[in-house]
């Protein structure tokens, strides 16, 4: 059951004073966390808190405990300001994020022909490409065989598998940037 308001003049003084003494460094100590702006905010939001039901504080000698309370007290307020703060990022984050994917799935779409276009264009250099380079380059890029099993499964060394990837690397980028030209 919540306190109900502080109210006799006594208490009122009693907060007041507290509030007077322990400010500057209440504000000092939510700095190390929050920004200036917030911290001013979070440690009014502590004592009006106070003030809205806490005789309980006012039952704490001056002092050590009191201080102590207050202290907790603000460095909890900072918790779950930051707490929210990361909630309210990830959140847009999140938001961020499925614009972006809704963008890249609707570029997608309109680029789908021109992509099949491109995809039909490379087929047709690899078909081009000499037999065993054409070999090695399928099994690699398209099985994703490593060069060490490729030059195995041929009986070739690993260096030539190498350079017939090369090759057909080459070989492709300069066709296909002709044709782009063209």
């Amino acid at each position: 059951m919540r306190n109900p308001l502080v109210t006799s003049s006594e208490q009122l003084f009693q907060l007041e004073e507290s509030y007077k003494k322990n400010l500057p460094d209440l504000l000092s100590f939510a700095k190390r966390f929050v920004p200036e702006d917030v911290a001013g905010d979070l440690v009014q939001d502590v004592f009006l808190r106070l003030w809205q039901g806490s005789r309980a504080f006012l039952n704490i000698p001056e002092g050590p405990g009191r201080q102590m309370y207050l202290y907790r007290s603000v460095r909890n307020a900072c918790k779950d300001w930051l707490k929210h703060q990361i909630a309210v990022s990830n959140h847009s984050n999140e938001t961020l994020y499925l614009l972006k994917m809704d963008e890249a799935d609707h570029n997608a779409l309109l680029s789908s022909s021109d992509f099949e276009q491109k995809l039909s264009q490379v087929e047709s250099h690899v078909d081009r490409l000499p037999a065993r380079c054409r070999e090695v380059f399928l099994m690699h890029y398209r099985q994703r065989r490593p060069s060490a099993e490729i030059a195995e499964y041929f009986g070739i060394s690993k260096r030539t598998v190498e350079a017939q990837l090369y090759k057909a690397l080459q070989v492709l980028r300069e066709s296909l940037s002709k044709e782009d030209v063209e």
